[in-house]
Formats: structure tokens, sequence, C-alpha cells
């Protein structure tokens, strides 16, 4: 039985080998080989021309711009927003609601995004027409932030979320007992244990933005960048594909160095051997404009861990002996 399911596995994992080598493997192989073709046979022509032009350079410029604005922010707002849900008590179907929007672009294609933007914030879009001004100009850098932005708001929202979901609140009550600030408090209990995960998010959504060329074909304008370059010199007016494939290749460097990254991230994330149940007291301050880190501390989990780090008679015990034997030890890397 036990050779039956090795033998399984092992077919599994030919199956998983043959579909990457037919559908990645290939295809990466062929457009290096592309790039280095030239008339007088293999040459690096290719690659000078492209690499040395000024229109290159400069999207290149805009795309890591962008691209870096867009996963900043990005990063930025899912963090606000799983915070709402994960560490503030605001109403439950308003928590489902913001489940809902932040992922609901993910079944969109890229190309809508932009199209969205234009009838909303173009010159003639919905909003423009009710309040009577152009909030912003949509083509170029401001519509690419904006809908690269929207893009990648679902895969940063999705990873911070499920982490937050694992880190142990109790430790926020232990660190208000001890004494420290809400600011460290939030430092050391929040932040500390997602570092990995919002590094990891920031180079999720550096890279699909990066690589995305629907939103710059809609609302990219003259601020050229590196897909809009890869489609031009695939599909243009003269297509050159030898010089598509010099650019292709160059885009492949970015994820490349995001799965290296990703994998190093992998050291900082933070596990626990136990997850306590905490509730969060209400505040109308915190979650009414759903502020992260100041008032994340509930005065029923304050009592229940005061009971857990007093003997039944009411003396004081080691905080080491009752709190951290164990299951709720500190952070390891």
């Amino acid at each position: 039985m036990t050779g039956r399911k090795e033998y399984e596995i092992k077919g599994i994992y030919a199956a998983v080998v043959a579909i990457f080598a037919v559908f990645l493997a290939v295809p990466v192989i062929r457009l290096l080989m592309e790039s280095f073709m030239a008339d007088a046979g293999v040459s690096v022509r290719n690659y000078a021309q492209v690499l040395t032009e000024r229109g290159f350079a400069a999207a290149l410029a805009n795309s890591v711009k962008v691209s870096v604005s867009s996963a900043l922010i990005a990063t930025a707002l899912a963090f606000f927003l799983a915070y709402t849900i994960q560490y503030t008590r605001v109403p439950g179907k308003f928590k489902s609601l913001i489940r809902l929007a932040a992922v609901l672009p993910m079944l969109l294609p890229t190309l809508t995004y932009g199209f969205a933007i234009i009838y909303s914030f173009g010159k003639q879009g919905l909003l423009t027409k009710l309040f009577g001004r152009q909030f912003f100009e949509i083509y170029g850098f401001g519509g690419l932030l904006f809908g690269y932005v929207i893009y990648t708001l679902p895969v940063s929202f999705l990873l911070i979320l499920n982490t937050m979901g694992y880190i142990d609140k109790k430790f926020s009550v232990v660190s208000r007992i001890m004494g420290d600030s809400p600011f460290k408090n939030f430092l050391q209990t929040v932040v500390r244990p997602l570092l990995g995960t919002l590094a990891a998010s920031m180079v999720q959504c550096f890279f699909l933005c990066f690589t995305d060329y629907g939103i710059p074909a809609s609302v990219g304008g003259e601020y050229d960048v590196v897909a809009t370059v890869l489609y031009n010199e695939m599909l243009g007016s003269v297509p050159n594909f030898n010089r598509g494939a010099v650019v292709a290749m160059m885009m492949l460097i970015p994820s490349v160095i995001s799965i290296a990254l990703l994998h190093y991230l992998e050291r900082y994330n933070i596990r626990y051997t136990k997850i306590s149940a905490v509730d969060l007291r209400k505040n109308r301050v915190r979650d009414g404009i759903f502020m992260a880190g100041l008032c994340n501390d509930s005065a029923d989990a304050d009592l229940g861990v005061r009971r857990d780090l007093c003997g039944s008679s009411g003396e004081r015990v080691a905080l080491s002996d009752k709190l951290y034997h164990g299951a709720c030890h500190r952070y390891t890397d």
C-alpha cells in the first residue's frame, strides 16, 4: 500500500514537471533563443540596441517608479483594511463589505480597471460631472497609479489578512500590562509579526504592476512603461520579434528576483505554538476611523490575562511561569 502511494506521488510530480516544461520552460527557452537571433546569426546586437535606446531606459524608469509607488500604497491600504477586520469591533456586516470590496477586483481583467477610471474620473466621467471638476489627470502616472492600486489591493489584502488571523492577540494585552506605550505595543505585537508578510506583499504588488499591460493600454497615455514597449516591439506598426524577445527577457528579471526575495523572506515569518482567543472592547474612536494600534486591547481580555497571571488566592505569578510556558513563548524567527 505504501509503495502504491509513493508511485502515485511520483506520478503527480512527473505530471506537474511535464506541464511546467510545456507551458513555461519551452516558451522561455524559445524567447531566449529569439533574443539572440540576428540577420548574421547569433548575436548580442539586439540587446545592445534595446538597452542603449533612450526610450527603453525611460520606460524602464517609469515602470519602476509607478510600480514601487503602487506597491507601497496598496500594501498600506491593505494593512488598514485588514486591521479594521482583525483588530476593531466595527459591525460584522461592515467587515463583510470590506472583504467583498477588497477582493472584488480579482474577478475583473485589468483592462476593465482602465475603462472604469475613464468613465468615472475622465473629463466626461460620472464623478467629474457630479462634482464639477476633474480630480486628477487620468492619462499618465496618476491613472496608472490608481489602476495599479486597485489591481494589486486584493493580493496584498489577502496576504495580510491571513497573517493577521494567526497573530496571538494576547501579546498586545501582555504588552500593555508590562507598561509599553500604545505605539510600542502596536509595533511589537502587530507590525513586527507582519514584517515578512508586508515585505512579501510589496514584492508581489511590484511584480504584478511591472508586468501588467491592460492598465497602461487604457490609461497609460504618453507615459511609456516596459509592457507597452514590449507590445510595440512585438505587435506594433513594424514588428520586430527579436527585439521584443529582448524586452520580454528583461521583464522576466523582476519575476526571478521576486521569487528569490519571497523565498528569503520566509525566514522572517512568525510562528506560534498556540493562538489565544481575545475579545476586543468597543471603542468609538478606534472603530469609527479604523485606526490601528492605539486602542487594540480589550477590557475582557485584560481581565482574562490578569486571571491567568494570578494564582487562585490572588497572588502574583511569574509571567514566564504562567503565560510563556510552552505555548505562548516570544516570537521566533
